[in-house]
């Protein structure tokens, strides 16, 4: 039996229900879906767009007439977790079935063909499994035994898909690549998405439009103009670290990770007691450490951060100090202070010269001292180029487009290029005395390389062995897709520290 609710109306009364005021454009957007559009959403920080995926997933369960399911797609799987945890809360405290949303990614596999009705997903494993490698199978299709590709293409293809924080997939030409190709996949076939974005340039959105213009997809835009939370923020620019107030709760984020860990060092000798994260830390250490950020009962006063505090993390401080960085990092580091209204402070500090280009940081420095200000408003000025992959972008659309071509032709394609997305945490490594995925940090294929070749263990069925135990070929050759092939869980790390994290 189909609902008689309207998307809007399902969100409202969530919205009710958590005693939140409803967002003109979100409601804008649900509306927009019901009409047969796809969306993309241009909101800033903080305007409650995840609640989107909690009325999809509300309306998948109670049924409608526009998709059965929803897949909520994020950048990172250190994320993953922390949105299934509260759209399970949320279905939980309006009576629903809480088992009823999963997380599927390398690492979890509470719902391997994206079958439930609100699925929680990264972008590496959407893109698999759309183009015809799934990620439950995935030691089938690297080893010719074949998969069940039809089932997880067959499951997106009856739902709404949500892209969220998706000006992180387009910082290099990988990931925009596979998602603007997964854009195109899902316009052809009439599979509505909704684009969610605080920061995405121009650029980009030129792309997405030229790409499914052909596909004759209806995309609309919804942008906020004028966000509902109304802040004053103080911006000023430092030579160094500046002294910390220890009255006010304090954010500061480095770009790189040494950075971060030798001002967590320097500032805990100093008397402070900081509190640091990273993508180095286990999955286990890093959900306790965002409880220790979000939670009201016990939040940190002093956390030192680098970019992972930059999406799917909820929360707010009275002072932000940054390294200057590209200004879509700037916006979203800056979009935590005085996150559900009132007075804060930005603090930007010189650029240390890593991990990102100095043109694009000189140039969102320049943007913010011009206007004094530092938020979504300043987008529209900020100009960058943008790369497809125009050899990748056409192997996705033939493995798509021909019905003949199967898993196989994916995992020749993974075999040229490695990673369809991403080339950054593809191996799992594990500290001495666990083997447990909730132990393991995400390492790098140069990173498990380079430690492979000073003598570190691998770790296969929860055993630790000698690496020339396990067939591996040539270390020039793509890792992950060998271990990938031999069942091999990771390799082992020489240090970690529960409060600093892998030092690799």
């Amino acid at each position: 039996m189909e609902s008689t609710s309207s998307l809007s109306d399902i969100y409202k009364d969530i919205c009710s229900k958590e005693n939140v005021e409803p967002r003109d454009k979100i409601t804008e957007t649900l509306d927009e879906i019901e009409n047969g559009h796809s969306v993309i959403l241009t909101a800033p920080t903080g305007y409650g767009k995840t609640s989107i995926t909690k009325a999809l997933a509300v309306a998948a369960v109670q049924g409608n007439d526009n998709f059965d399911r929803v897949i909520h797609v994020l950048p990172y799987r250190s994320i993953v977790q922390d949105l299934t945890a509260k759209l399970r809360y949320s279905l939980a405290k309006i009576g629903l079935n809480q088992d009823l949303v999963g997380a599927q990614d390398m690492d979890f596999h509470d719902s391997p063909y994206f079958l439930l009705k609100a699925n929680v997903t990264t972008l590496d494993t959407f893109v698999l499994n759309l183009f015809k490698l799934p990620v439950a199978e995935i030691d089938r299709g690297l080893n010719g035994l074949g998969t069940h590709f039809e089932v997880p293409r067959g499951a997106i293809y009856s739902s709404i898909v949500v892209f969220d924080e998706f000006h992180l997939f387009s910082e290099d030409g990988k990931p925009l690549t596979s998602a603007i190709a997964s854009l195109k996949s899902l316009g052809s076939m009439g599979v509505p998405f909704i684009i969610a974005t605080a920061t995405m340039p121009d650029s980009v959105k030129s792309l997405i439009k030229e790409s499914l213009i052909k596909e004759g997809v209806s995309l609309t835009e919804v942008n906020v103009i004028d966000s509902p939370v109304k802040r004053s923020i103080d911006i000023r620019f430092e030579s160094d670290l500046p002294r910390i107030d220890t009255e006010k709760r304090t954010l500061i984020v480095f770009n790189t990770r040494t950075e971060a860990i030798n001002a967590y060092r320097k500032l805990k000798g100093l008397g402070y007691s900081p509190l640091l994260i990273h993508s180095k830390f286990s999955s286990r250490d890093r959900v306790e450490k965002v409880n220790k950020i979000v939670n009201r009962n016990e939040q940190a006063k002093l956390v030192i951060s680098t970019q992972v505090i930059e999406a799917g993390v909820d929360v707010s401080f009275d002072t932000l100090i940054t390294e200057a960085a590209p200004l879509p990092n700037l916006i979203q580091r800056a979009g935590r202070v005085a996150r559900y209204g009132g007075e804060g402070e930005v603090i930007i500090i010189p650029f240390m010269g890593k991990v990102y280009e100095r043109s694009e940081v000189d140039q969102a420095v320049k943007l913010i001292e011009e206007n004094n200000v530092i938020d979504h408003s300043l987008m529209q000025f900020y100009k960058v180029n943008v790369d497809v992959d125009p050899s990748l972008r056409t192997s996705l659309n033939m493995i798509d487009d021909v019905a003949l071509y199967t898993s196989g032709a994916t995992t020749e394609l993974l075999e040229e290029v490695c990673s369809l997305t991403r080339d950054v945490s593809l191996v799992m490594g594990f500290p001495h005395g666990c083997t447990s995925p909730e132990c393991a940090v995400p390492l790098t294929d140069q990173e498990a390389k380079d430690l492979i070749n000073a003598g570190n263990m691998i770790v296969k069925n929860g055993q630790f062995m000698h690496p020339s135990q396990a067939r591996l070929k040539s270390l020039k050759d793509c890792l992950p897709l060998q271990f990938l092939k031999l069942g091999i869980d990771g390799v082992v790390i020489e240090s970690y520290d529960k409060e600093e994290g892998a030092i690799i």
